[in-house]
């Protein structure tokens, strides 16, 4: 039996990881976040977490095996021109964690990372070996995270597995923070009948459902003693335009596209390789686009309609 660790638990990501990872036998589970309780549909122990209380960090995780980090205060629109978020809000807070943890017995550290970010612009397909280059404060954090990662590791040796995840989609996840290009998109729709694309609509990025995310990330838990870097992305690279063309296939309301001038954060192509994690998970298949789309919308009516009737 190993105790893992999940930061973030009441995230998009994070509450999806949690009801993947609870149907491995060999876990237990403990749950960390921000609020002051858990969100999670399982019943499992929760915590509120401060990465600058050392001395509660050391009780916390004194018996925990493996950790997923999924903290994250920003997204790349809000740091741009306030670059200090990034390090105040997630560089700072992680280097403490770290710091807590490389004196416990943790063994390994699972970081999700940005695949739309870290990479900067790209041609081609991106396998994980690529230059990195990123130019927005966001993503050149998230790169500094990860070699911090392996700093601890040539230090403490802590094992680590760093997930660059490509455009996550899917049921639960809150637009609030600017997040979500396709739920941004069907909430939008579904509210207003209408839709704002940043630029000419060509920006090319791949979509990942987030059932799929979790599915991959399992791949941690089953790999305690190793380190690695990941692409987590699918087969369904598309440009904005044609997503809009999916979205008309499926939602039942007619609905206005207008472009707006792009914005400089924003990174206009990305297409992942990802057979390396596909090496590790044989026969794995993919939600499709279509598929998960018409879940996402349909999740959404319904939270639309429970809106309207409580209101």
């Amino acid at each position: 039996m190993q105790n893992v660790a999940i930061i973030g638990s009441n995230g998009f990501i994070g509450r999806h990881l949690t009801q993947r990872l609870s149907r491995e036998k060999n876990n237990s589970l403990y749950l960390f976040g921000r609020g002051e309780s858990s969100i999670s549909a399982e019943n499992l122990p929760y915590k509120k977490i401060d990465f600058f209380d050392k001395e509660k960090l050391k009780t916390d995780f004194s018996n925990i095996d493996i950790v997923y980090y999924l903290a994250s205060e920003t997204i790349p629109a809000t740091s741009w021109d306030t670059p200090m978020l990034e390090i105040e809000k997630n560089l700072i807070p992680f280097i403490n964690f770290l710091e807590v943890i490389s004196k416990l017995q943790v063994k390994k550290v699972a970081f999700v990372s940005s695949a739309g970010t870290v990479y900067g612009t790209t041609e081609g397909r991106v396998p994980e070996n690529s230059d990195k280059k990123p130019f927005s404060p966001y993503g050149i954090t998230k790169l500094t995270m990860e070699n911090f990662l392996s700093y601890y590791k040539v230090r403490y040796g802590i094992q680590y597995d760093v997930y660059r995840v490509s455009n996550v989609y899917g049921e639960g996840q809150d637009i609030g923070k600017g997040l979500g290009i396709i739920n941004t998109f069907l909430e939008k729709i579904i509210k207003e009948k209408q839709v704002k694309v940043y630029g000419d609509g060509e920006a090319t990025r791949n979509y990942i459902y987030v059932k799929d995310v979790a599915e991959l990330l399992s791949f941690s838990v089953r790999n305690i003693s190793s380190s690695d870097i990941f692409n987590i992305s699918s087969n369904s690279t598309l440009s904005i335009n044609n997503l809009v063309k999916v979205m008309k296939i499926i939602v039942r309301e007619d609905f206005t596209v207008s472009y707006e001038q792009g914005r400089k954060s924003d990174n206009s192509y990305i297409d992942l390789d990802n057979s390396k994690i596909l090496g590790s998970f044989d026969g794995f298949e993919f939600t499709n686009i279509n598929d998960g789309v018409r879940k996402t919308y349909n999740s959404l009516v319904e939270m639309v309609k429970s809106e309207d009737s409580n209101g």
